[in-house]
């Protein structure tokens, strides 16, 4: 059976919203994984804490899904 999780993989203190945002990914973990696998899971999604008051906010980003070329977690 496969388990469906949001693992918070970064955070950063965003300077849009002023608040501490985290990064998270929804990850699909096989119930038995395969010997010849190499990656134990799937990222099936990404999303921001902050991004649902982005949205209501105005603020566009990659993690709300309003703007591909900010990317408040690119490196």
């Amino acid at each position: 059976m496969t388990q469906v999780d949001w693992i918070t993989v970064s955070k950063i203190q965003c300077k849009r919203t002023g608040e501490e945002a985290a990064l998270l990914e929804q990850r699909a973990y096989l119930g038995d994984p395969l010997p010849d696998v190499c990656q134990p899971y799937k990222v099936l999604a990404r999303k921001c804490s902050t991004g649902e008051a982005c949205n209501l906010s105005g603020f566009s980003c990659r993690w709300a899904y309003t703007n591909p070329n900010y990317a408040p977690f690119a490196l």
